[in-house]
């Protein structure tokens, strides 16, 4: 593998990435722990129904990028692996242009929404506040548009460290700012003021760091690049059309919760939902540090270093999300009763089918970023948009008679038909790999690893979790044990040695190879 690097081991900045991403993520997570029950206790049910509605709303503005944002990580992600910083600035001007012409059509669909927001709320005290809430989470999403083109160059550079710096910043201040409101007795418009608020200084970093990684970050004022422009809408229709089936697969959940249960089924739903997010969230930080490395040896015309990387990716990813679907399952229910109180615990049920779910979906995420640097993606479209179809028409069906855990089942029969069966014909078939090697890895090393975690927790299992101290705790040893585990029976000595020599860096500065039989030692 070509050096590709600046100022390092691209197995070092991978491994900071990851470390970064993880304590990202579980910032995020206590973030969330402790903001939902303070919300829920100080606003009521309802009021955070209306709160979570309306980020589901906001959410749907993701839609808008029409995928573009993938498109640009890929097209720089090339052009930086052919060393070509003339591309890579013509690549940052074109949808840095793109992006912003989307901002603005945000901003007009905020309007939009604002001017419509008496015929959503049948109460017009509800459609008083709310216009205004959505007026201020809109500008929000808004000014995301240009700046995801300088995440995109953060992201191609594998400087994931700087921008889970930025991400983790970003959230302490909208935790801080959002407790204060609630604890000052604001309601939803002041909770959407300070996530605002929280997010503007984040902004002028994220473009200012971008630009010191990236000099050639540069914008000129050269005409609008149709050729290239037509270029990203190619590779970014599919990736718009499988955002669009995610939206089918998780974001529609809470809208058919609200209009067959009421809107006080939508939180217990959310706190069933809020593993499973994250869960889905850990799981893409993983993919996220490959995709990019995936892209470099195409662009290069390394298939074999693909497929190399690919595998170790698979693995990485299979022992974390055997590990996070076990402890959700394990000790979800006493949280619940912990965290939010005893009559949320009906959330429970739901959330083990959604982990299940979620499990199915997101084991296999390197395949998916496989087929995004190949430019097979569109595979994955079709994919996504059967499971999102599956899922809506099983979730409507469910609904009445099973309540949120018939929406959860709806999500997962969806997965089961296409994540189990489907996918790992697709994504061998597209990228020339053998499906029995495959089929074989992915069997072989769930079995692997559920052993290992059956044993972390039965270690534990006469323990029963009476306070947040022993729950704590017995995730420590789980977590500890399980870990232990995998790096002494999980992963080979070629695979240990990866990560050993991405710590110690000295001259090394390329993965070693990692084959499908090395992966089995």
């Amino acid at each position: 593998m070509k050096n590709y690097d600046k100022s390092g081991s691209t197995g070092r900045k991978l491994l900071m990435g990851s470390i970064f991403r993880i304590a990202n993520l579980a910032g995020a997570v206590a973030s969330s722990l402790f903001l939902m029950p303070l919300i829920v206790h100080h606003l009521g049910d309802r009021v955070y129904g209306f709160w979570s509605l309306a980020w589901t709303f906001i959410g749907y503005y993701g839609l808008l990028d029409f995928g573009l944002s993938s498109a640009v990580s890929q097209y720089l992600s090339i052009a930086i692996g052919r060393k070509d910083e003339a591309e890579s600035q013509a690549v940052f001007n074109t949808a840095l242009r793109l992006q912003s012409i989307l901002g603005v059509v945000a901003l007009a669909i905020t309007v939009g929404l604002a001017a419509a927001t008496p015929l959503l709320c049948h109460d017009p005290n509800d459609a008083a506040f709310f216009w205004k809430v959505i007026v201020v989470l809109g500008i929000n999403a808004a000014i995301s548009f240009p700046v995801r083109v300088y995440t995109g160059i953060l992201e191609s550079e594998l400087r994931f460290d700087v921008q889970s710096g930025l991400d983790f910043l970003g959230l302490v201040l909208r935790t801080g700012l959002i407790t204060w409101a609630v604890l000052s007795g604001g309601g939803l418009l002041a909770l959407a003021l300070a996530s605002l608020v929280g997010a503007i200084p984040i902004v002028v970093l994220q473009v200012a760091l971008a630009r010191r990684e990236s000099p050639w970050a540069r914008i000129s004022r050269t005409p609008f690049d149709r050729k290239r422009s037509k270029a990203f809408l190619s590779y970014s229709i599919y990736t718009f059309i499988a955002t669009s089936a995610d939206t089918l697969r998780y974001q529609l959940d809470p809208l058919v919760i609200s209009a067959f249960i009421g809107l006080v089924a939508v939180t217990h739903y959310r706190i069933a939902g809020v593993f499973a997010r994250y869960y889905v969230e850990a799981l893409l930080a993983l993919m996220r540090l490959f995709q990019p490395l995936l892209s470099r040896h195409h662009g290069a015309g390394d298939d074999e270093a693909v497929e190399r990387v690919f595998y170790f990716a698979t693995k990485v990813t299979l022992s974390v999300s055997v590990f996070i679907c076990a402890v959700v399952i394990a000790y979800g229910k006493p949280f619940i009763a912990l965290w939010m109180g005893v009559k949320y615990q009906d959330a429970y049920p739901a959330m083990v089918v959604l982990s299940i779910a979620v499990f199915l979906d997101v084991c296999q995420s390197p395949s998916v970023g496989l087929l995004y640097s190949t430019f097979n993606h569109k595979y994955y479209t079709y994919m996504n948009l059967a499971e999102g179809l599956l899922n809506l028409a099983f979730s409507i069906a469910l609904v009445r008679p099973m309540g949120i855990l018939g929406v959860a089942t709806g999500t997962l029969a969806g997965a089961l038909a296409i994540r189990v069966v489907v996918q790992p014909i697709v994504v061998c078939k597209s990228s020339h790999i053998s499906y029995p090697v495959y089929v074989r890895f992915l069997a072989g090393n769930i079995l692997r690893f559920g052993v290992l975690m059956g044993v972390s927790l039965l270690i534990l299992a006469s323990h029963s979790v009476s306070s947040y101290t022993w729950l704590v705790g017995l995730v420590s040893v789980t977590t500890s044990v399980y870990a232990a585990g995998c790096w002494i029976f999980g992963f080979s000595g070629s695979e240990r040695g990866q990560v050993t020599k991405a710590i110690s860096y000295r001259r090394q500065n390329r993965f070693t190879p990692i084959t499908p039989a090395a992966a089995e030692e």
